[in-house]
């Protein structure tokens, strides 16, 4: 479907353009960040990471012989208040056009693209190293070192460096106008791997808006040429963000009439300015409340603030409802969001291990962190499967992920798993996962097409990039982005006369196809 580009003239995206989702730490919309806020954004590390194509700024590397290491590698980068010792160097990760500088008293992280090299305002402590790559290991050789948001998670690998190349240290004016939309150009031009699926030539585009630079003085003046920069590309994870006159915004677009209808329904209150607070305080949890009131009221339960609802609808089907990949409590990190859902989802499992057949919603989910769609699909696993691979976009290495089954409860009777133009990020790649099991069949609505994690670039001026950086595959080699992944059965979530009666609608028509099993 065409792209939608809201303007927001709101605290989140100020008056410029739309938002939408991502994977990073803590919540995307992050991630990875969510559209789970933010897939919750992926992990706080692929919110900060950025690529470049210049090989002279870390010398010859080739990643693509490296090997991936196994989960029992790998130790904690942070021991205490400081980086542990032998995680200390500065390492060069050409692959995302990034620096870690954990040599000395000072903590930097560096971005660099098309010759220029800027520090990240974002990371200058253990802690902030922590969110960002909170694992390390030694890789072969000993000159290389392997970051990891997990010890199971996505797996980063650098080349030790004598010293920061010249254009990071070198005297600029870093936060003029034009230096940051230099950096961002160049980042979009050597990083974005999806230029044909999206319909943008960030070169072209660049070179057509330079001109203005020459008279560009503020940052609103900027703001707007980014907006343009930025137009009709229908990439949540892809966007700019940042703070002007003291209110929030954020460039950015989705694709598809579900966000068309949500931004129309959203003209029509007015008890919230912000798009996103309204989608998720006012709008999700009335949805949500239409699915439980759908359940046996003897057999309905919820967990994690509404990340998971349960139960049972006629016919002995089993419902489970899962509505984020992460943020399951404020202070979460990976680790805690992962500790968290374990026993709920045992619970559930519990609770629904005697139905017919299952009926998994994941039709309002906006992302979070692979991990955890990793941990939710084990509990239907049968046997160890390929689950995707993925790489960065300039010069990564492939990296499999398999699906192992869980150790505990599983439920391997037929599932029927729900999706929407909403399920993004994360939730898309537990989407990928499931698709691989010979139980799942997926009804819904095609998703929205974001599975590359959403990669920050903390710019100068504090205002941060994101931008999708890797390509995600399934086992047969297929690339999803831009596209999304289609239903074996199409059912209309959000049709009828008002989204929640075609949400209710489309819960007990999967409901019917369950029963048939």
């Amino acid at each position: 479907m065409d792209g939608l580009r809201i303007c927001l003239p709101s605290t989140e995206a100020g008056v410029m353009q739309g938002y939408g989702l991502g994977r990073g730490r803590p919540a995307n919309l992050t991630s990875s960040d969510s559209l789970g806020e933010e897939k919750v954004a992926a992990s706080a590390f692929l919110r900060k990471i950025g690529i470049s194509g210049v090989v002279a700024l870390f010398g010859s590397f080739a990643q693509a012989s490296a090997q991936i290491l196994p989960p029992q590698s790998f130790q904690s980068t942070v021991e205490g208040d400081s980086i542990a010792h032998a995680a200390r160097g500065v390492w060069g990760l050409p692959s995302y056009g990034m620096l870690f500088d954990f040599s000395g008293r000072a903590i930097g992280v560096y971005h660099q693209a098309g010759g220029l090299c800027w520090h990240d305002p974002e990371v200058g402590d253990a802690a902030s190293v922590n969110d960002l790559v909170p694992y390390y290991a030694v890789g072969a050789p000993p000159s290389t070192a392997v970051f990891a948001t997990a010890p199971d998670g996505t797996q980063y690998r650098t080349e030790s460096l004598s010293a920061l190349p010249v254009a990071c240290t070198k005297e600029l004016d870093r936060k003029a106008p034009g230096f940051i939309f230099e950096a961002i150009a160049a980042s979009l031009i050597e990083l974005y791997p999806f230029q044909r699926e999206h319909d943008v030539d960030w070169a072209a585009r660049a070179k057509a808006l330079r001109p203005r630079l020459a008279t560009m003085k503020t940052d609103r003046e900027l703001q707007a040429l980014l907006a343009e920069l930025f137009r009709n590309v229908a990439d949540p994870h892809t966007s700019i963000s940042g703070t002007l006159d003291g209110r929030p915004f954020r460039i950015r677009a989705f694709r598809g009439q579900d966000f068309q209808r949500l931004w129309q329904l959203f003209e029509h209150q007015s008890q919230y300015n912000n798009f996103l607070d309204w989608v998720k305080k006012s709008w999700m949890p009335n949805e949500f409340n239409q699915a439980y009131a759908l359940l046996d009221p003897a057999t309905r339960q919820r967990a994690l603030d509404g990340g998971l609802i349960w139960g049972r609808l006629g016919g002995n089907v089993g419902f489970l409802s899962i509505n984020a990949m992460a943020g399951f409590r404020d202070d979460a990190d990976l680790a805690a969001d992962r500790a968290l859902l374990k026993p709920v989802l045992d619970r559930a499992m519990h609770d629904l291990e005697d139905t017919r057949a299952l009926v998994i919603d994941v039709s309002h989910n906006l992302g979070g962190e692979d991990e955890v769609a990793a941990d939710i699909a084990a509990r239907f696993t049968d046997k160890l499967r390929e689950a995707y691979s993925k790489r960065a976009y300039r010069g990564g290495v492939d990296q499999p992920f398999e699906m192992s089954p869980y150790a505990g409860t599983r439920y391997l009777k037929p599932v029927y798993l729900l999706t929407s133009e909403l399920t993004s990020s994360a939730a898309e790649v537990f989407t990928l996962r499931m698709r691989n099991l010979p139980q799942v069949t997926q009804v819904g609505e095609s998703t929205q097409g974001i599975f590359s994690d959403s990669t920050d670039k903390g710019l100068p001026n504090g205002w941060t990039l994101s931008l999708s950086t890797e390509i995600y595959r399934d086992p047969r080699g297929n690339n999803y982005e831009g596209v999304g992944l289609s239903p074996t059965i199409p059912l209309d979530v959000f049709g009828g006369r008002s989204m929640s009666e075609g949400y209710r609608g489309a819960i007990l028509r999967a409901a019917e196809f369950a029963k048939r099993r």
